[in-house]
């Protein structure tokens, strides 16, 4: 059976997981689409929980086997829903399709269960719809995560949960002020892709990895984000303080996993405040 799972997936949590494993083999196929119909038609930002990147990665450690087919998104968003359906049936010969039970398609959205039935039956494929997957009586759904790191940080083990991992941020590490450097704390600056959800603005315990280092090896630290008024910086920054390191790799990819929320930002008249701060934060995370 060559299957594929259809959908954007963003975030691939545990609905999403259902869906391709309704369909998964060897010779199963994750169809997405490269950009985001939020970005495209509305040209949002802080509004996805994975890049494509991070999708792929995700996908590959989850279902190794898996073939995963980005369609380039201004190319297909005029089809309607049965163009779409022919379309992909010239790209894969499929004779399955797996989709959550909210799925649309085709131009304006047009298209959705109800039509994807009926293209079924003309096109000769097995359609699995997947049902609602719950979590504590909710429908686990990317909205809802994201809208528990943007406004709920103290739920974020519940998002851990729905996503069957730690919310993660992946960016370059780019050159920053300097500052932790001379108080004793020197953090990473991560330059992160501007339509990337930021988490609401604290302190949280992380687990971060140099994705340059074939070893892998993950490392302990905090994760700041929020502006710096400390340094009057009003400028939002993304942060981490990694536990016992101490090698140079700007410019170089780190992911940060988003383990525990320690606490919300504050403001310090001075740095030697922030630094007593910081201190408490380290023995609170780590002890």
């Amino acid at each position: 059976m060559v299957g594929i799972a259809l959908g954007f997936f963003d975030g691939i949590h545990i609905g999403h997981q259902k869906v391709i494993q309704n369909i998964y083999s060897n010779e199963s196929f994750l169809v997405t689409f490269d950009t985001s119909p939020k970005i495209f038609f509305k040209n949002l930002t802080n509004c996805l929980l994975t890049s494509n990147h991070e999708k792929l990665e995700i996908i590959k450690s989850l279902f190794p086997e898996l073939k995963v087919e980005f369609l380039i998104f201004k190319n297909i968003h005029n089809l309607s829903a049965e163009e779409f359906i022919k379309y992909l049936k010239s790209l894969i010969d499929f004779n399955a399709v797996s989709v959550g039970y909210d799925f649309k398609f085709g131009k304006n959205a047009e298209g959705n269960i109800k039509t994807l039935k009926k293209l079924s039956k003309i096109y000769k494929f097995e359609l699995i719809v997947q049902e609602p997957v719950y979590y504590k009586q909710k429908i686990v759904h990317s909205t809802l995560i994201r809208s528990y790191l943007i406004n709920h940080p103290h739920k974020l083990e519940d998002v851990s949960l729905m996503l069957n991992r730690h919310y993660s941020i992946t960016g370059i590490v780019v050159e920053g002020q300097k500052i932790g450097r001379k108080i004793g704390f020197p953090t990473a600056n991560i330059l992160v892709p501007q339509y990337k959800i930021i988490p609401y603005f604290g302190i949280y315990k992380a687990n971060v990895y140099i994705l340059n280092d074939p070893t892998n090896k993950k490392y302990e630290g905090l994760l700041y984000i929020g502006p710096r008024p400390v340094i009057n910086n009003y400028q939002i920054s993304t942060e981490v303080w990694i536990r016992n390191f101490n090698q140079e790799i700007y410019y170089q990819p780190i992911k940060v996993e988003l383990v525990k929320f320690i606490r919300k930002i504050k403001n310090f008249k001075s740095l030697k405040s922030m630094v007593k701060q910081i201190e408490k934060d380290i023995e609170l995370a780590f002890n």
